[in-house]
């Protein structure tokens, strides 16, 4: 991979010696999501129609505390124009899709349901999809300065942007 570039245009281009993803990742992954449905589908016909959960308020509690420590990253990350806010919107919008997905599922009675799903609706999907519109605007971004930053002879060093003084 050329040091300026600043994405790989496929997935397994060699850079400095090492891959910028490994090769088995996509075949590990693959085999992962394969293994996962039938045994979704066990634990499907299983598990027991009804049971009581320990620490369920704690698990639940840590979720959101997860999810808004998610919240803030992707905050002081676009705040300060870092280079991983592309990253932390992505997890921060996927955090907030299994979130509301749960809240609906998880929830009992019709009041209970209709409030999940109001706040899944109306607050948790639209940032999620503000989330997943960022990561995907930063992405097309970083796209479309590569070029005029490898004329104007920046590189990349140690996942940093050098100008070309410092070179």
């Amino acid at each position: 991979m050329n040091a300026i570039q600043l994405r790989a245009q496929v997935a397994l281009r060699r850079g400095n010696g090492r891959w910028l993803i490994p090769p088995w990742i996509a075949p590990a992954f693959l085999l992962c999501a394969i293994v996962l449905l039938p045994w979704t589908a066990v634990l499907f016909l299983t598990l027991p129609r009804h049971y009581v959960a320990n620490h369920w308020s704690l698990a639940w509690g840590g979720f959101d505390i997860g999810l808004g420590l998610a919240l803030a990253a992707t905050a002081i990350s676009v705040a300060r124009r870092s280079p991983y806010a592309e990253v932390t919107a992505a997890v921060t919008g996927t955090l907030l899709v299994c979130d509301a997905w749960f809240d609906v599922l998880t929830s009992r009675g019709t009041t209970d349901v209709m409030q999940a799903a109001l706040l899944a609706v109306f607050i948790e999907l639209p940032i999620a999809a503000l989330c997943f519109w960022m990561a995907t605007n930063i992405a097309h971004a970083v796209e479309i300065a590569r070029p005029y930053l490898q004329r104007a002879g920046f590189t990349i060093a140690h996942n940093r942007l050098v100008p070309p003084a410092e070179s």
